[in-house]
């Protein structure tokens, strides 16, 4: 089993680099997600609360990101921004830049899902206790509808994670990028391939542990939400 692993060395080369690809992949994976986060939420409150004209901006571009393919947003990032903008970014800062306005266009989607299953009685009454405008999206819808979303936000995050090896198109030096070199040198695909296969499960696993705990504590705290 060890020289089907190790192939007397041959696979020295994807072993030794491993931790530094697979940590790239997840800065660009939760750095991307966190950013688009962000967005997304800004997206979901520009929908909900501000003017058609507004609200008809982010329908468009939430319609523009689902509905091109990430490997195309992912060359213009790297190749058309920074030549129409004059400024310079690094595959890494190109990588993370596609990967969190992608992801932002799908997390507005699921957060406004979740924000639809409440009742709008709840601002209502919140309003009556002089709450306004960001404090009541703060203290009573965001934390409701996190908890509602988590296990989307998680799959979106997993999809995130497998999309980065897409970063490999503008030579980022991540995990799929290892994999298929290290394919180059020593021809040994199946072990390759089945290693980064392994490596990308890990990653993924312990992702949706932390999200299982995660879930856990905000239902302590929000025990009565569903």
């Amino acid at each position: 089993m060890l020289d089907f692993l190790t192939i007397h060395g041959a696979l020295n080369p994807f072993y030794e680099g491993v931790l530094k690809a697979s940590s790239i992949t997840i800065l660009t994976s939760v750095v991307g997600f966190m950013i688009g986060l962000v967005f997304g939420v800004l997206l979901l409150i520009i929908r909900a609360t501000c003017s058609a004209p507004l609200k008809a901006l982010v329908k468009i571009y939430v319609s523009a990101m689902r509905g091109t393919p990430l490997l195309i947003q992912l060359l213009i990032a790297y190749y058309v921004i920074p030549s129409v903008l004059d400024i310079q970014l690094t595959p890494i800062e190109a990588g993370i830049l596609a990967l969190s306005l992608n992801t932002a266009a799908y997390i507005s989607e699921i957060l406004r899902g979740a924000l639809s299953t409440l009742s709008w009685g709840q601002v209502a009454a919140a309003r009556a206790l002089g709450m306004r405008g960001w404090t009541t999206w703060r203290y009573i819808l965001l934390p409701q509808i996190f908890h509602r979303s988590l296990p989307p936000l998680t799959n979106e995050f997993t999809i995130l994670v497998k999309a980065s090896s897409l970063l490999s198109i503008i030579s980022v030096a991540e995990l799929s990028t290892l994999a298929r070199n290290a394919n180059l040198q020593s021809n040994l695909p199946l072990q390759v391939f089945a290693a980064t296969a392994v490596v990308y499960f890990i990653i993924l696993f312990c992702a949706s542990s932390l999200s299982r705990v995660i879930e856990r504590r905000i239902a302590k705290v929000l025990p009565n939400a569903h």
